[in-house]
């Protein structure tokens, strides 16, 4: 076989023999939708990739061949409907329960898509490109929203790049403007024949107020997702049964455990067996589904696990013994950098993202709890979708689980929920908990807002703080 970029490319992720032969096909026709050229992916293979992803491990190995596995997923949604399969799109953040249980009662004939998390993500975080350089002259009308992840969907389904599907399912917990990107979507083009489905929940708890112990707020966005899966049944004519919510949870804890075990080896072994990039990386589907299934993404975490007790035992990490580690607020996932310039400069990124563990779930999720309202109690039980004062209580209570030196929060700066209350929220807790918090402007869906020196400088500092209050 010709040693192509592309071939250099999956061969480096795993992909070998048979195995390669098969999928490089399904890769090709997603090179199109995700706009790259031959350099950008000859970069990817050469440089980009191992330089920021720790891909002397399988288990990372897998885990980013899973994203090219969705992209090509992606480009065979056109295929799917022609078979007559039905596809919800959806973006995150979303449930991962109520998306995953459609899948699960689906059986094959119904499809999940992430198209803007996914094609973002794949560009940022294995191609080294900012959603920004994508964009052309004529782009210019998709750009008034202020999100490079909403206008990078705004840009691709305007383009036609991606299909139709059958229904959309839209989110408005943690951000109030995926949803007006729908809309936006819609008067721009002749989509407004795809039925929207919404689902949102108003931001006016009182400070400090825990919203997951609001059973009337707990009840109401139960009744907006129970409704919300009766508009999409419709849609898709597949029934979503009180089993599949069951069965989407059942999946859900089992890929939450790994992922707790992971972060617990990860933070108390000293050295850090691997960095916060992984650590973004396994974390990935918290509220994320993936049209593959969980089952190989545990798969990739089962590894994992191996990998890094084997790298305890010996007491191997990227960084030595008693170096800082610093907890982190955001998803670097499409920022691998940020990861590697702390630990250029002697500093562990050592949580993959700030969000409930699963023994924190179990806590409070009931076994025998109707399903919608457990989902519904979920989502209040994150971070990014509660009030500043009950978001506070959360990290507090997150940070306190672990041996950390800081708390990295930032790179929200587009954000008008989030962003805005960041700054406020880290005095709360450092107050708290007496764990020095960093701020880092930008944001983490387009690489180009923001000098890369400025941050070098900005992160230089804030390692040097580290050190010598270590000392």
């Amino acid at each position: 076989m010709e040693k192509t970029a592309s071939v250099r490319l999956l061969q480096l992720l795993g992909w070998e023999g048979e195995a390669l032969t098969a999928f490089l096909p399904a890769w090709e026709r997603a090179i199109p939708l995700l706009n790259l050229t031959e350099a950008d992916i000859a970069f990817a293979a050469d440089v980009w990739i191992p330089k920021y992803w720790d891909i002397s491990l399988k288990s990372v190995r897998k885990m980013i061949a899973l994203f090219f596995k969705e992209a090509a997923e992606l480009a065979k949604m056109e295929e799917y409907l022609r078979a007559g399969h039905k596809v919800i799109s959806t973006h995150n953040t979303s449930s991962f329960v109520c998306l995953y249980a459609n899948k699960h009662a689906g059986n094959g004939r119904l499809h999940i898509i992430y198209p803007d998390f996914i094609i973002s993500t794949m560009w940022q975080a294995f191609f080294g490109k900012s959603p920004e350089t994508n964009f052309e002259e004529e782009d210019n009308v998709v750009r008034c929203s202020h999100c490079a992840l909403n206008c990078t969907r705004a840009r691709e389904m305007t383009k036609g790049k991606i299909p139709d599907p059958t229904v959309n399912w839209s989110w408005g917990l943690f951000c109030d403007e995926a949803p007006k990107t729908v809309e936006l979507i819609e008067c721009l083009t002749s989509k407004n024949h795809v039925e929207t489905v919404l689902v949102t929940a108003p931001h006016d708890s009182a400070l400090g107020q825990v919203e997951a112990d609001n059973e009337e707020r707990v009840q109401y966005l139960s009744h907006k997702l129970r409704s919300s899966q009766d508009r999409i049944t419709a849609k898709t004519g597949i029934t979503v049964s009180e089993k599949d919510m069951r069965a989407a949870w059942d999946a859900y804890m089992s890929y939450m455990e790994r992922v707790e075990e992971i972060t617990n080896l990860v933070i108390y072994a000293d050295p850090q067996p691997v960095s916060g990039n992984e650590l973004a990386l396994f974390s990935v589907c918290m509220q994320v589904c993936f049209n593959l299934g969980i089952e190989a993404v545990n798969e990739a975490l089962d590894i994992a696990i191996e990998e890094i007790r084997e790298r305890i035992q010996r007491g191997k990490g990227p960084l030595p013994k008693g170096a800082p580690k610093l907890a982190c607020y955001f998803v670097p996932l499409n920022v691998p950098w940020v990861d590697r310039m702390f630990r250029e400069n002697g500093v562990n990124l050592s949580l993959g993202r700030l969000y409930p563990l699963a023994s924190m779930m179990e806590e409070r999720l009931k076994s025998d709890e109707d399903p919608y309202l457990a989902a519904a109690r979920q989502i209040y039980m994150s971070h990014d979708a509660v009030n500043m004062g009950n978001a506070a209580s959360i990290a507090e209570s997150l940070l306190s689980r672990f041996p950390l030196d800081g708390a990295l929060i930032g790179f929200y700066d587009f954000d008008r929920w989030i962003g805005s209350l960041q700054k406020t929220e880290m005095r709360l807790v450092e107050e708290r908990t007496g764990i020095p918090h960093f701020y880092l402007e930008g944001d983490f869906w387009a690489l180009n807002k923001v000098s890369a020196e400025d941050r070098k400088a900005v992160i230089r500092g804030i390692c040097n703080c580290l050190k010598i209050s270590s000392v």
